[in-house]
């Protein structure tokens, strides 16, 4: 995401033909008795993060509602025995964890369990008994820790308006735009009404007049808009879901208020935003073109992916109809029909970035076209994959869930695998 750290080695893929869906588990094939795959990197390039939880358990849940519960309590329970809720952790890396008292680590497996619970009760499922218990029991601990670390996150920002920084000891210090969406996703009762609707319009104020949404924005109201520090950006014009996550946080404070007066203040100013947003000519999709003028999604703001772009695709998908919804629920359907218009382009070019060998989207079209796990987790959890689709990743997750996952965390890509180098690399056994 925001600071510079250095790659160390990371992480796994194995191919594997997809099978009929259905929750029955298979094993990747075991490696030779000597070698073990690496497991030893670090933050976007090899970390685990429990940030895109919610993704993964919508994802399981279609064939193994079980397993979906199953990494909800894992990662929980490694929560506590930590006695923290990390930014990212992996215990074989040099550097083994991020920033404490993480507040989307926090918040975001509650919306997680949220999809869960709903589609029990929708499909008339139930899980054991047990399970039920220690899910019931893992939600009960959560819930008020995720409170207690997003309201710790909290300052007082200039004209006496409260902001939340992505952790709450300081770590990062700003109001960052994605990191407010997810805590306000996970636990939005953790807010009050105008601190919701105020946060919005203070980070809505630093809009550049390119149309550039901030990445973040200081306490004292200044937009700060590459990720980085402020004295070497990554980029000339911040991450590529900047403006994107500013829409999503509109539709949000109005889909849980019904207010639309924070929307009319900035209808213009959030289609200014998306028609800044870098997009293929040919097909819609998000695309960079040079990553020292843009770079990716934020959790993956140190990787310098270049060409169109999966997960912000699906990104720019998804709030382009939040857009079109807002507009059309304030009385503007021609205005709200025109961003349906762009939604469906994006979502048919998502095919483009769909590798059918393995089940799973890549990244990006060209620096690098590898398998995104992220990427693939929320083309799901959107309803922006098909079907097809959607049943490839949900069987490619479940047959290779060692490869993405440890303890109810996620990984960008497959263990062993890492940016650039998209070859399985081993360690010898000790």
């Amino acid at each position: 995401m925001r600071i510079m750290i250095s790659f160390l080695l990371a992480v796994g893929l194995c191919w594997l033909r997809a099978t009929p869906l259905d929750a029955t588990q298979t094993e990747s094939p075991p490696a030779p008795s000597d070698r073990k795959l690496r497991d030893d990197g670090t933050y976007q390039n090899g970390g685990y993060w429990a940030t895109p939880l919610p993704w993964l358990m919508v994802t399981l849940m279609r064939a193994d509602p079980e397993r979906a519960a199953r990494a909800f309590c894992d990662a929980v329970e490694d929560f506590q025995a930590r006695q923290d809720v990390n930014e990212w952790v992996n215990e074989r890396a040099q550097k083994p964890a991020g920033v404490r008292n993480y507040c989307a680590s926090a918040a975001m497996p509650l919306a997680g369990v949220k999809r869960l619970r709903a589609f029990l009760a929708a499909s008339g499922k139930s899980l054991p008994a047990e399970l039920a218990q220690r899910l019931d029991a893992a939600e009960a601990w959560l819930r008020p820790e995720a409170k207690r670390i997003l309201r710790g996150s909290s300052r007082v920002g200039r004209g006496n308006v409260r902001i939340f920084t992505p952790d709450a000891t300081g770590g990062y210090g700003a109001f960052w735009v994605r990191d407010w969406s997810y805590q306000i996703e996970g636990c939005s009762e953790a807010f009050t009404r105008e601190e919701i609707r105020d946060g919005y319009l203070f980070l809505a104020a630093a809009q550049r007049e390119d149309g550039c949404m901030p990445d973040r924005v200081r306490s004292d109201g200044r937009g700060v808009y590459s990720p980085g520090g402020e004295a070497n950006p990554f980029s000339q014009n911040g991450s590529v879901d900047q403006s994107p996550f500013m829409v999503i946080l509109c539709h949000q404070y109005w889909k849980r208020y019904d207010d639309l007066d924070p929307f009319r203040r900035t209808a213009d100013a959030l289609e200014k935003a998306l028609r800044f947003t870098p997009r293929n000519p040919a097909n819609g999709l998000v695309t960079i073109t040079d990553a020292t003028l843009f770079r990716p999604y934020s959790f993956l703001d140190t990787v310098p992916l270049v060409g169109d772009q999966q997960f912000d695709s699906v990104l720019f998908w998804d709030a382009s109809l939040k857009l079109a919804e807002l507009f059309e629920a304030a009385g503007q359907p021609s205005r709200g029909e025109s961003w349906r218009r762009q939604a469906g382009r994006v979502q048919e070019s998502l095919a483009t970035l769909w590798d059918d060998r393995v089940g799973m989207f890549v990244a990006a079209s060209q620096k690098w076209r590898q398998p995104s796990v992220w990427g693939s987790l929320f083309a799901v959890y959107t309803g922006a994959a098909t079907p097809g689709q959607a049943d490839r990743i949900t069987r490619y997750c479940l047959d290779h869930y060692d490869l993405i996952a440890k303890r109810g965390q996620i990984r960008h890509l497959p263990k062993g695998t890492f940016w650039g180098r998209p070859e399985p690399e081993y360690t010898t056994a000790r």
